[in-house]
């Protein structure tokens, strides 16, 4: 049933040659969504802070955020592939911006930082990996400041909707075997908007909102 969540099997992408297929997608189908993040972050008037960066992959959000015109971040980004964190810190040599990005390896449910660390926790197409997303949201309440702000991003399960199917095949015309192959499991991953709610009546903090405005097609959940 296309209704039903089915969870990734995979273990987290640990292969080299695997890290490399994902940046190389990454850059071709999830940069707009990037660049409309990192705009939607700006435009709350965030120019500035220690950031997190949860399941940060190969590191191309962070850098986009470490790219913003006069910011002054400081950006953390976490994955628990050491392999994706080695491409991660590749990437911001190459785009010389290792003044402003640090990579390490951890898991997102036990988080290696002292309460009250960041003004800023973000994230984007990792929920869906999270295996207990109640207990990251915890740990990204955790180490956020009481000022601070999270915005966790990431696709709703529409797979079932023929204009979403319609996308994933005209865009796997232009796209690897890998990802064109790994796309529909990852969305199949995803959670509902009903079902995000759910999970969040598990967490302390309440004041939390769920929208959806990128082509409706995204999710995001943010507090306070």
């Amino acid at each position: 049933m296309w209704d039903k969540r089915i969870p990734l099997r995979e273990e987290p992408i640990a292969d080299m040659d695997a890290v490399r297929q994902y940046d190389r997608g990454a850059r071709h189908i999830m940069m707009p969504q990037y660049k409309y993040f990192v705009w939607k972050i700006t435009r709350k008037g965030i120019r500035g802070g220690k950031i997190l960066d949860v399941g940060t992959g190969s590191g191309l959000l962070a850098i986009e955020l470490a790219k913003v015109k006069g910011n002054q971040f400081d950006i953390t980004g976490i994955d628990i592939s050491e392999n994706m964190v080695r491409k991660a810190i590749e990437n911001a040599q190459q785009a010389k911006t290792g003044d402003k990005t640090k990579f390490a390896v951890a898991d997102a449910a036990a988080l290696p930082f002292r309460d009250k660390t960041f003004d800023l926790v973000v994230s984007y197409a990792s929920l869906h990996h999270w295996r207990d997303p109640a207990a990251v949201f915890e740990e990204t309440a955790r180490v956020v400041k009481d000022t601070g702000r999270i915005i966790i991003r990431d696709n709703k399960r529409v797979y079932r909707n023929p204009c979403w199917r319609a996308f994933i095949w005209l865009i796997s015309i232009f796209i690897n075997r890998r990802h064109r192959e790994n796309w529909p499991k990852a969305i199949m991953a995803c959670y509902t908007m009903p079902e995000i709610k759910e999970i969040m009546q598990k967490v302390r903090s309440k004041n939390y909102r769920v929208t959806s405005d990128f082509i409706r097609f995204d999710m995001s959940i943010e507090w306070p």
